[in-house]
């Protein structure tokens, strides 16, 4: 069961990444590296505890950065950095932000797999991802209805008015 819910996640995960670049503005494509400095590859993830553990280094930098875009934030947000390096410590959970990401994801992914699976008709065409509340914005606004237009006439609940004498001929 555990297997069957990190596969399901990984699959969300790489979906949620894949809608998140494919409604990526346009932008013109950064200039190669110079000669001598090709990009390494991304390398092996190691401490994952929600994300399946036989992903490769590019397949979390591509769902991290789906992540990014939902929820507005960089890396830095969930990410310790390390203090001699001054760069980003992935593996580290020194953040305590990192198991709050690990509690959200978890549960976006429990929303998809447990509740809109019992939603049949109409079937729900989009999954719940970061992006659904956050919007691209690290703290979610609060979501306020807007006032109901109401018809006027007595408040509900009081008395109504006494019926008008006819007229006196």
């Amino acid at each position: 069961m555990l297997t069957r819910f990190l596969r399901l996640l990984a699959a969300l995960s790489l979906a949620t990444a894949s809608v998140a670049f494919a409604q990526a503005p346009a932008t013109t494509p950064a200039a190669p590296p110079p000669v001598g400095q090709q990009r390494r590859p991304a390398p092996p993830p190691t401490n994952l505890k929600v994300l399946p553990k036989d992903l490769t280094g590019q397949q979390v930098r591509d769902i991290m950065r789906g992540y990014e875009r939902q929820v507005g934030e960089e890396c830095e947000h969930c990410h310790a950095q390390d203090p001699t390096t001054g760069r980003n410590d992935f593996p580290s959970d020194a953040n305590p932000m990192k198991e709050r990401a690990r509690v959200m994801i978890k549960m976006t992914a429990d929303i998809n797999a447990v509740y809109l699976t019992q939603l049949t008709d109409p079937k729900p065409v989009n999954p719940v991802d970061c992006g659904t509340c956050h919007r691209g914005a690290g703290k979610p606004a609060l979501f306020v209805p807007p006032p109901r237009e109401r018809p006027a006439g007595p408040p509900s609940g009081a008395p109504a008015a006494p019926p008008t004498p006819p007229p006196a001929n």
